[in-house]
């Protein structure tokens, strides 16, 4: 078993080599100098061993303090109690809906589909092997994060039995749907669950009892949670058994390891994409448009899409109504929350750049820009040349800035009225400034994700994402956006330098589209 989990490691480090060489070649200039026989250099194999070891390190550490940080002492922090029950509560509840939502054994990844499948390894030793490993590096990661962060409000002894309780009630989880296979004769797919509804409905239910009954000082006393581990224990160790002595892992990975579950997107299932999408396109003959040129174009595709191009939007606006709702509601409560809602209006606007990130839907519109119009339109010569580009860039411009408007004029307002039930300011000037500032953002968003859209154009032919430049550009707007959220800089000065930052980053834009589009706007 120790030889199969050594021959999968050994597999997995091959194609992380190859990935990485693969995603160097595709950047402009540096790819140029890396040429296919980096994929016989032996440096690149240590270079990726390195990596490989490095991130199994962060996965196993860095990700278990992130968790334990932000999902246990944040909520410790925010209810000022750091009592050894409170942080047990939270624990428990949590590690409930880990324990059906990450079991390994379940989910479908493209190692599992290189060895079990392609290389015809023994399915059962490939997966007991890697799933001992799974469960040991969640017990030493929780051990070793709760021991840094928390041995000042937890025992030691209790540490141990929580992360002990972590590893028996994936074991019970595993076993549970090994059952549910027998009964229904359907495979499970951890990724994929039968029913949505009920799959969110028991995660914010889970979250509700971990962070909502505290609220009302109820939770899980020392006693009921020895009881609870003991149980759980003695499940989990019948359940060893079951999983040991499964006998079916061919079967469960021969159904399971599919490309549509494996690959994002395959060819397989282009069509399949196609389908989905033409059932949100409107059909009705009727629609037309009073418009001219390249604009009729682009109002004939915006009618026809709406449903596509609007829904993120829609959602978004809903979210931000509701929990506006809610902070202005606890700010005329409570004078705490009513103080640092003040507060964070005032000082802390640069983290309204860092969640203009996430609510701005220009990626989500480029996107079905490309699979209902570019991803066919792209092999006329016509449709590649400057004025071309530059015409119907501006007509999308226009159209992702208003469709953003409805989230973001709303968290505007939202953020304004929030000011004045806060208490306000002297300045009257900050409830302008907040508002132009935060349509400033959703204006810089709209047109960088549009711009690298037109300059990198991620997607091949078969609609899959394969720029690494993309990707790169993305993660560094990402990170600046973080750290620029840290800083503390007043309304006024942020504000104003974020509405001129937009400003002239929109006329750049227009040039560089003009200018360099006609060569990377095409179909890789």
């Amino acid at each position: 078993m120790l030889n199969d989990f050594l021959i999968s490691f050994k597999v997995k480090n091959a194609y992380t080599v190859n990935q990485i060489i693969y995603s160097l070649q595709r950047i402009p200039l540096l790819g140029k100098i890396i040429s296919n026989e980096a994929y016989k250099m032996a440096d690149f194999k240590i270079i990726s061993m390195i990596i490989t070891i490095i991130y199994q390190i962060i996965k196993i550490f860095g990700f278990k303090l992130l968790y334990i940080l932000v999902f246990l002492i944040i909520p410790l922090n925010i209810y000022r109690s750091y009592n050894q029950e409170l942080f047990i509560h939270i624990y428990l509840f949590l590690a409930l809906i880990g324990c059906f939502s990450n079991t390994e054994i379940f989910n479908p990844t493209k190692d599992k589909y290189y060895m079990i499948v392609l290389m015809k390894m023994n399915a059962k030793n490939h997966t007991l092997s890697n799933f001992i490993y799974f469960l040991g590096s969640i017990f030493v990661g929780q051990i070793t994060a709760m021991f840094l962060l928390v041995n000042n409000i937890v025992s030691w002894y209790n540490i141990i039995l929580l992360a002990t309780l972590t590893i028996f009630l994936k074991l019970i989880a595993i076993n549970f749907y090994f059952y549910r296979m027998k009964k229904s004769h359907k495979v499970i797919n951890e990724n994929k669950p039968s029913s949505w509804s009920l799959y969110f409905g028991l995660m914010i239910g889970g979250l509700a009892l971990a962070y909502g009954l505290p609220y009302f000082n109820i939770t899980i006393n020392l006693p009921i949670f020895y009881i609870f581990t003991f149980i759980v224990i003695i499940l989990g160790l019948f359940s060893i058994k079951t999983i040991f002595n499964y006998d079916k892992y061919t079967w469960l990975y021969k159904k399971l390891l599919n490309k549509d579950n494996v690959f994002a997107v395959s060819k397989d299932n282009t069509q399949l994409i196609a389908t989905n999408i033409q059932k949100q396109i409107s059909v009705d003959k009727n629609i037309t448009s009073d418009k001219n040129g390249f604009a009729f174009f682009h109002d004939l595709f915006v009618k026809r899409h709406r449903k596509i191009l609007i829904d993120h939007a829609k959602k978004t606006t809903v979210v931000i109504l509701i929990v506006s709702l809610v902070i202005i509601f606890l700010s005329l409560i409570n004078q705490q929350v009513k103080t640092g809602v003040n507060s964070f209006t005032l000082l802390f606007l640069p983290y309204m750049l860092f969640l203009m990130y996430f609510i701005n839907t220009g990626k989500n519109i480029t996107n079905a820009m490309f699979m209902n119009c570019d991803h066919s339109m792209l092999v006329y010569r016509f449709y590649r040349q400057s004025n071309t580009i530059l015409a119907l860039f501006k007509e999308r411009l226009k159209t992702i800035i208003v469709i953003n408007l409805l989230p973001t004029v709303t968290l505007a307002v939202s953020l304004c009225v929030l000011l004045l039930v806060s208490g306000g300011t002297d300045n009257y000037l900050n409830y302008l400034i907040i508002f132009f500032s935060i349509l400033a953002m959703s204006i810089f968003f709209s047109v960088h994700n549009l711009i690298i859209y037109y300059l990198l154009q991620p997607y091949n032919v078969g609609m899959e994402m394969k720029s690494a430049t993309y990707n790169i550009v993305s993660f560094i707007t990402y990170w600046l956006c973080y750290y620029i959220s840290q800083m503390q800089v007043s309304t006024l000065v942020f504000g104003s330098l974020m509405i001129l930052f937009a400003i002239v980053y929109s006329f750049i834009s227009l040039f560089l589209v003009y200018k360099y589009a006609p060569r990377t706007f095409r179909l890789r």
